[in-house]
């Protein structure tokens, strides 16, 4: 990783490495999923600079993910992950077409 002295100077430039770089650290969830740690906390940096509620929302869900995870219930925790993003981007979808009904 010869452009790690480059990269964490600036905020932006580390996170943006990290996006180009997926799975640079994963955490083994199951025998066949796994979790992208920092790619994980780079889509939680973005939702805290728009929404600080949605980020803590998120922080709070990584951790729960994380707990399950080390309480070897890793695929049960990835399934209710997948089912509370799925009600969110629901909610979202509603929310706006609401808010175009106005």
């Amino acid at each position: 990783m010869s452009e790690s002295i480059n990269v964490f100077q600036d905020n932006d430039n580390f996170w943006n490495y990290v996006k180009n770089n997926p799975e640079l650290l994963g955490i083994p969830v199951s025998k066949h999923k796994g979790l992208d740690l920092l790619n994980a906390l780079r889509d939680i940096r973005e939702t805290y600079r728009k929404d600080l509620e949605a980020g803590d929302s998120m922080i709070t869900l990584l951790g729960s993910l994380m707990l399950g995870i080390a309480n070897g219930e890793g695929d049960a925790m990835i399934e209710e992950v997948i089912v509370s993003e799925a009600m969110i981007n629901i909610d979202k979808k509603v929310k706006k077409v609401l808010d175009e009904g106005h």
